[in-house]
This record gives C-alpha cells, sequence and structure tokens, in this order.
C-alpha cells in the first residue's frame, strides 16, 4: 500500500472526530513504514512523538498501538503494556482490538493463560473477519491452558501433562496497522506435588522467573489485605524445563484454604498440595 493511500486511510478515520491533520497523520505513516523496514527504535520514537503532540484522539490511539508493537518488539514489555492498554480504549473497533490481541499475546508470553483467554476474548468482540475468528480460536486455546493448570494444580498424583501449542493461525490484516502474531504456545510438564505436603493456594505456573515475580507482586496486596503472607516465588525443575511457581500461604487443612482462596482475585489461583519442598508460613 502506497504512504499516500496510508495518509488517506489514517485520515479519513480522523475525519471521525473532527479533522485530518496532515502533519501528524504523515508522521504515523512514516512509523508504519519504519515498523514494516524492522527499524523499530526509529517506529517507536516517532509514534510516540505522534501520540505526544496530536491533538487528534484517533490518532494518539493509532500511535498508541504503534507504540505497543514497536516496544514489543524491542523487548520493553512495560511500555508495550502500558501503550496497548491506552489503544484498547480506543473508539475504532479496529485499534481496540488489535491492541487487546497484543494484550492476550503478551499474557502468552508470560503464561498468564486466564488473562490471555479475556484478552482474546474481548478482541474478538471488536475484530471481523479473519482476525475475529483468530482471536476466538485463541481464546479457546489460553482456556484450555488455563484449565490445564488448575487441573495440574489440584491433582496430586496425576500423570505429567504437556500444555500443547496451538495451531497455525490465519494472518492476512485488511489495513496497514500490523496485525498481532498468533502467539507460540508454552508446554509445561509439571511432576505431582506429595500427598502429604501443606495445602496452599497455587497462583500460577511460569516459563519466567520474571512472569512469576510480576504475579505475585501484583498478588501482593490482596493477599495483604486477606490477612495472608507475602506471595512467595521458587523454581521447580519440570520434565523438559525449569519453571517458577507462585503460590500464596500454607494451611494444615484445605477449609480454610478454600477459604482464603475467594479473597484471591486471579482467575489462575486454585486450592492445591503445594510444590515448595520448604514452604515458610
Amino acid at each position: 500500500m502506497s504512504a499516500l493511500r496510508t495518509a488517506q486511510i489514517l485520515c479519513a478515520a480522523a475525519l471521525v472526530a473532527g479533522g485530518c491533520q496532515q502533519e501528524t497523520t504523515a508522521n504515523l505513516d512514516d512509523a508504519l513504514r519504519a515498523y514494516d523496514a524492522k527499524r523499530y527504535a526509529e517506529c517507536l520514537r516517532i509514534s510516540k512523538d505522534v501520540q505526544s503532540q496530536s491533538t487528534d484522539q484517533v490518532l494518539r490511539q493509532q500511535a498508541a498501538y504503534m507504540v505497543g508493537r514497536s516496544a514489543n518488539e524491542l523487548n520493553k514489555d512495560e511500555e508495550a503494556r502500558s501503550a496497548f492498554a491506552i489503544a484498547a480504549r480506543s473508539n475504532d473497533p479496529l485499534v481496540a482490538g488489535r491492541a487487546l490481541a497484543m494484550q492476550g499475546a503478551m499474557a502468552v508470553e508470560d503464561d498468564r493463560w486466564a488473562d490471555a483467554a479475556s484478552s482474546y476474548t474481548a478482541a474478538a468482540s471488536k475484530l471481523t473477519g479473519r482476525e475475529q475468528t483468530q482471536a476466538r480460536e485463541q481464546a479457546k486455546d489460553a482456556a484450555a491452558k488455563a484449565a490445564e493448570v488448575r487441573k495440574l494444580a489440584t491433582t496430586p498424583r496425576a500423570a505429567a501433562t504437556t500444555v500443547p501449542a496451538p495451531g497455525n493461525q490465519p494472518t492476512n490484516p485488511p489495513t496497514n496497522l500490523p496485525a498481532p502474531p498468533a502467539p507460540a504456545g508454552t508446554a509445561v510438564v509439571l511432576a505431582p506435588a506429595a500427598d502429604n505436603s501443606p495445602w496452599t493456594i497455587a497462583a500460577g505456573v511460569f516459563s519466567t522467573e520474571t512472569a512469576a515475580r510480576q504475579r505475585a507482586t501484583t498478588l501482593a496486596n490482596e493477599a495483604k489485605r486477606a490477612g495472608l503472607p507475602k506471595p512467595r516465588v521458587f523454581p521447580m525443575q519440570a520434565a523438559d524445563k525449569r519453571v517458577w511457581i507462585v503460590e500464596i500461604g500454607t494451611f494444615t487443612d484445605r477449609a480454610p484454604a478454600d477459604a482464603a482462596r475467594k479473597k484471591i482475585s486471579t482467575a489462575d489461583a486454585v486450592v492445591a498440595r503445594s510444590r515448595n519442598p520448604a514452604p515458610r508460613k
């Protein structure tokens, strides 16, 4: 698609909000060309300029989406999350849907399957055609993985289970804004917990320590309000790789653990036997 056609499309979107700003539209077009050429740092710089300088809300939200995409490519995860959160509130359903899908993809990278399922479901409600179908399938895959993780956590002597990667998804974005990629799945194989382990609130299994500590930080205030200790993070060697576990509290009996679980909001948290070899109270 030519630069002129790109500018025309973006200006048409801006007109809905009350005016076509030629200069900022052209700048965003420069950002799109930089992204297509894999010059992500340049795309990030230009998109941030458009986002901060434009007085047009539609353009700012389109620019926020491009900030998120380029920051994601540069492994600037926090900046990407913040930008996608802004773009996800766009009145343009395409921009909002793709931002929500990218939130889903980032949740998959962190093994936050329930969050991913929620984001993909929201994306499907905004998108159309192939992208809507893709988002629905990804939501289904993520929900299945969330269920597998809960099952693994609550089955003390179950055989090790592998969470399969999702199948290939169609990609053919209808406009020049880059569509979210179909994320790769993460295989998680866990050894069974001991029958005599204390009960705990299992708050997630993650493929990176960073993701696990992010979950622990997110739940720290809820745990404190519930009178529970600070969430703990510890490594565990699975059959095929190293993973990190997040657990909250230890309980001799299941009943108080079930009562405490109701005070924790995340959908991934379940009551299970602790996998920590030496849990602290």
